[in-house]
């Protein structure tokens, strides 16, 4: 056997020897095996097909089994990859009848599709956006697009805590901030009182909360500017793309690496305090968010009472 690059313990590869498949069910982020093992060396060697010159698997990839047929990969277990088959391969023959842990390995960060973007000429969906159009940034400028990136996530394999968005209700931040609810991923970063603030560091459980339920696949799109900036998403001054995210894990990468090469120019990040964590939050802005909680909940209330 050979394992031309391994994905053990979390690292992914951009091919893979395997002498075994198991057919199985993915729930709740783990892969349960249903049958298997079974030998077929028509499956063995799984390469990217849709990125043969890519260092790993990204999930969405085309991944040929011996050069022929094709599944998409969505992500793996300790003891091997994943297709969307739902077929695990390994080089374990011992796996008969075990639940694995089970990970997609991609976690977005990005604008979820309808968010809308300011520009000189109004407000624009990120979806909408194209490389040259100008955006406007919570500085003032007009800068244009450099590159757009297209990330789809496939529920069924997503772990939502990491993957499904974080929803900003409307007013959250203050009168008319968002201007409208505003869903982004749980890594995203808003600026708020001099800070970066990470989505899933401002869950509240009422005006900020995680979405559950999202539709059987969806998507997120990522701005890129020529530098690390904030563009004003629902009026909510919003990072645009850093390169510590890899670009390959977007579904139009060959888009970027045609224009761009492999990688381009490094992005240096924004001089600003990142919080990652709701332990993280000035206790400021944590008491300003609350109160603004309790306001809006009281409004709301009044609303229905009437």
């Amino acid at each position: 056997m050979q394992i031309t690059s391994s994905l053990t313990h979390g690292v992914e590869m951009a091919s893979y020897f395997a002498q075994y498949y198991y057919t199985g069910t993915v729930a709740n982020g783990i892969f349960a095996i249903i049958d298997g093992p079974f030998e077929d060396a028509s499956y063995r060697t799984l390469t990217n097909q849709s990125d043969p010159g890519a260092g790993d698997f990204t999930p969405g990839n085309l991944i040929a089994f011996n050069g022929g047929a094709e599944e998409p990969y969505t992500g793996y277990t300790d003891e091997g990859p994943v297709t969307y088959d739902m077929v695990l391969f390994s080089n374990s023959a011992d796996l008969a009848g075990r639940t694995l842990n089970y990970t997609s390995g991609v976690f977005p960060v990005c604008f979820l599709a309808g968010t809308m973007i300011a520009t000189p000429a109004g407000e624009t969906a990120v979806e909408a956006l194209a490389i040259g159009d100008l955006v406007l940034t919570a500085d003032g400028r007009a800068a244009p697009v450099r590159w757009v990136g297209v990330q789809t996530v496939v529920t069924l394999f997503a772990e939502p805590l990491r993957t499904f968005p974080v929803r900003i209700t409307a007013g959250a931040f203050g009168d008319d901030l968002p201007a409208r609810d505003l869903l982004v991923s749980p890594d995203h970063a808003l600026f708020l009182d001099g800070v970066l603030v990470q989505a899933g560091a401002l869950v509240n459980g009422t005006t900020i909360i995680r979405e559950t339920e999202m539709p059987e696949r969806f998507t997120y799109y990522h701005v890129e500017l020529e530098d690390h900036s904030l563009i004003l998403a629902e009026g909510v001054p919003a990072e645009t793309f850093l390169d510590t995210v890899t670009r390959r894990r977007f579904d139009n990468f060959a888009q970027y690496e045609a224009l761009y090469g492999d990688t381009g120019a490094t992005i240096s990040e924004l001089p600003a305090p990142r919080i990652k964590s709701a332990r993280q939050l000035p206790q400021a802005l944590r008491a300003r968010l609350a109160e603004r909680a309790t306001t809006l909940h009281v409004a709301s209330a009044a609303v229905r009472a009437a």
